[in-house]
């Protein structure tokens, strides 16, 4: 399936000197194909980039990506390309840039203990990665003293703190909120940002295409399977069961992978609430249980022995990917074929062409 563009144009006004300026017809074609938080808009001269309030859909900052000496629009924070060296607080930004072989540019990280790739970590032990702590609560001159072009952040509050300090002696600050997407490829497809920060804008579309179409291949094969299993997710933290609402990420996989999950229809893109007794009244005979949070069904009698109610742990249908939580939490965003090849395989036994999985594995 070719790449479809929107091309539109625009006039964008440079002051050239203090006394002159001058119109310039700017051809604009648009990158970006899933993801709601994020535009890239793609110009013979420069890249821009519109990064979305998660919460209003609207354009909360504007970049713009520059080589060489170009101008940057009106309104547009200028962010100098390609960047050398990076402050990646999120598992996802690393595992973006470990695809497009990037992680010798990293530079800090918010804690080793988050981290699966073994370069990175192998460059923290020899102190050539900052260890920087929680977002909110990092010393301005760590930043600094890192060298750092770029820091990207998560963007759980609002700004950065120190955010305007920091791009004034040329650290510039960009949220990213790949997390707050609620469809799988559009999680994947901030590869593309990273691409055009780093100059390998290439290497990033072609990858994603092949992620693309990849996952795609799998949905047709899972649509064509005549069974339909049923599954629940989630585990109890307190005294309260926290599933995927029916428009979140894991629910577009749940979907995607022909399976009955019983909060489908559910509003929202995070987490709906329920009590243990409700969740058992709705998922007693339910076939299959994802995502529990442990490795082992003893662990989860020790949260609650009543979990032995379920059919599914009964059953031996419960299956986790915290066997090894770095590594899903920094591979799953960019590996959403993956993901959803581990969904397919398991709640689909009969598909002949079987494979060992990627992330997951059941619970003895």
């Amino acid at each position: 399936m070719k790449f479809y563009f929107f091309i539109y144009l625009a006039f964008v006004i440079f002051s050239c000197s203090e006394k002159k300026s001058k119109s310039v017809v700017l051809a604009k074609e648009g990158v970006i194909k899933y993801a709601k938080n994020i535009e890239i808009i793609k110009n013979k001269d420069l890249v821009l980039v519109h990064l979305k309030d998660p919460e209003t859909n609207q354009i909360e900052k504007r970049f713009a990506l520059i080589k060489n000496n170009s101008i940057a629009p009106k309104g547009y924070i200028k962010i100098k390309t390609p960047i050398t060296s990076i402050i990646a607080l999120s598992s996802t930004h690393i595992g973006m840039l470990a695809k497009l072989n990037l992680t010798s540019i990293v530079s800090g990280i918010s804690s080793h203990l988050y981290v699966h790739d073994p370069l990175i970590l192998k460059k923290y032990q020899l102190g050539k990665v900052v260890e920087m702590g929680d977002e909110n609560s990092i010393p301005v001159e760590l930043i600094i003293a890192s060298k750092s072009n770029l820091l990207m952040y998560s963007g759980f509050g609002n700004s950065f703190p120190h955010e305007e300090q920091l791009e004034n002696i040329g650290i510039n600050c960009l949220a990213n909120y790949d997390w707050r997407e609620t469809h799988p490829l559009g999680k994947a497809e901030w590869i593309k940002l990273f691409g055009y920060l780093t100059g390998t804008e290439k290497e990033a579309n072609l990858y994603f295409t092949k992620v693309e179409n990849e996952y795609k291949k799998l949905k047709k094969i899972a649509l064509k399977v005549k069974s339909n299993p049923s599954l629940f997710s989630g585990v109890l933290v307190g005294d309260s069961w926290y599933s995927p609402a029916g428009e979140s990420f894991n629910a577009v996989l749940f979907k995607d992978a022909n399976c009955k999950y019983i909060y489908a229809k559910t509003k929202g893109t995070g987490s709906i609430d329920k009590s243990f007794e409700q969740m058992l009244k709705d998922n007693r005979s339910t076939e299959y249980w994802f995502n529990p949070g442990v490795i082992s069904k003893k662990e989860l009698l020790n949260i609650q022995h009543k979990f032995s109610n379920f059919e599914a742990f009964k059953n031996n249908k419960v299956y986790s990917y915290s066997y090894s939580g770095n590594e899903f939490w920094e591979r799953s965003a960019i590996e959403p074929h993956h993901v959803l090849s581990d969904l397919i395989h398991i709640l689909h036994p009969e598909i002949k062409n079987k494979r060992n999985y990627y992330f997951y594995r059941q619970l003895k």
